[in-house]
């Protein structure tokens, strides 16, 4: 079993991906490897980055005191478990409780939602390689569809993730 814990001055991050570094841990809460967290310049495919990274470790669970409701149904969607934790706890305690089932986020609504994302017209919605071009201007209350003014167009507002492709028909 392999923990991730996003860790800013050998604490937990209060934020995911906003984290200096990714702790690795095993199964016996030893650190595997420290590694810098790729998503600190905060663009879409810095976070993707970020995802492949705990993915390619084999992760099976990863603590979090905040996260991004996009992030944590990512996570949620290739399998891995997200345990909430508090930053003000140590890293012992943090680990030993990664496996209580009752701090478990098991919902991507759990997250933050994301308004800077929405902001930027919502980029990473229509592809994988995500430039974050997206300029649309949209208020935190707006919705928006890919392409189109959000004043435009008012939608659904429930979130849907399928992976890191479009959720609709083709």
């Amino acid at each position: 079993m392999i923990i991730a814990m996003p860790m800013s001055r050998e604490r937990l991050a209060a934020h995911f991906t906003k984290a200096q570094q990714i702790g690795f841990f095993d199964e016996h809460h030893q650190l595997i490897s420290l590694v810098d967290n790729p998503a600190l310049d905060g663009d879409c495919s810095a976070k993707k980055a970020l995802l492949n990274l705990i993915i390619q470790q084999k992760t099976n669970i990863v603590i979090v005191q905040h996260i991004g409701e996009r992030m944590l149904g990512k996570l949620l969607d290739s399998g891995i478990s997200v345990s909430k934790g508090e930053a003000n706890q140590t890293v012992a305690t943090l680990l030993a409780k990664s496996t209580d089932l009752n701090l478990r986020l098991t919902d991507a609504s759990q997250g933050r939602a994301s308004l800077k994302h929405a902001a930027k017209g919502g980029c990473c919605h229509a592809n994988d390689g995500c430039g974050c071009s997206g300029k649309a201007k949209a208020t935190p209350s707006s919705t928006h569809l890919i392409g189109t003014p959000a004043a435009q167009v008012k939608l659904d507002k429930s979130v849907h993730y399928a992976g890191f492709r479009p959720v609709g028909n083709k």
